[in-house]
């Protein structure tokens, strides 16, 4: 596997996975919003190439939602999914992750389910399974994403949480640095600003967050070597209502 292999690979995996950071909320006033079902629409650039992402969030049963990404391109596919509930003190937790890939002929399937009775999550993967400690206010990717947004609420400018990603434990840090105005084709948007903190200051993660459109995500660059990727929102249906530029600012 050679170095550029690599590298494409995990640019890719980047730019389409943050697609899956959008669950919609709704009244975001406080950490204990709600969530809408919505279907939003994302559209990047790699090395030129076009890559297409489509999200969507339904409610599965009284207190658990689902969200499902599927993303593609002339390099591959990639779906996510995750279910996930808030318990009885208002606190997100996920239930169950789904991850399938194929980017460049390879292949890769993995689950986990979370047991917060047992304090446990089982890992299934190539066939088979372990288990690893469920650390408290542990999250996947999609449901740590979503809990970012919540606590944008607050006034906190540093966010950082426990992340569980195939199998492992991670730390992911955020920073708000700002505030800025972009274009989409929604029109313009007021976002906050945030990057991802890092070890490596070799790689650089920016996201835009509408700030009255409960901070979804609308934009997402990534910098690497000096190479600049970029991701876009194109279309979002929430509550089967087409949302618009002047539909953002005015909640």
């Amino acid at each position: 596997m050679t170095l550029e292999y690599k590298m494409k690979k995990h640019v890719l995996l980047l730019v389409l996975s943050f697609s899956a950071a959008t669950p919609i909320l709704c009244n975001v006033t406080t950490s204990d919003a709600v969530i809408v079902e919505s279907t939003a629409e994302y559209a990047a650039t790699f090395n030129g190439i076009p890559i297409k992402a489509k999200k969507t969030v339904t409610r599965a049963d009284h207190n658990i939602y689902e969200d499902i990404l599927n993303a593609s391109s002339i390099f591959g596919t990639l779906t996510q999914m995750s279910r996930y509930q808030f318990d009885d003190n208002g606190k997100l937790r996920p239930l169950y992750s789904y991850d399938k890939r194929a980017f460049f002929g390879a292949i890769r399937h993995e689950e986990q389910e979370f047991l917060w009775n047992e304090n446990k999550i089982i890992f299934k993967k190539k066939g088979g399974q372990s288990e690893v400690v469920l650390p408290a206010h542990a999250y996947d990717t999609i449901t740590h994403r979503l809990q970012l947004r919540r606590d944008l609420v607050g006034k906190s400018v540093v966010f950082e949480y426990v992340v569980i990603s195939g199998g492992k434990k991670q730390l992911y840090n955020y920073r708000k640095v700002g505030e800025e105005t972009i274009e989409t084709p929604f029109g313009s948007i007021e976002t906050i600003v945030l990057s991802r903190e890092r070890d490596n200051k070799f790689r650089q993660t920016t996201l835009w967050l509408a700030k009255n459109w409960t901070y979804f995500l609308v934009k997402l660059e990534q910098i690497e070597n000096n190479e600049k990727y970029s991701m876009v929102i194109q279309n979002a249906i929430i509550n089967g209502m087409q949302m618009v530029a002047k539909n953002l600012d005015e909640k």
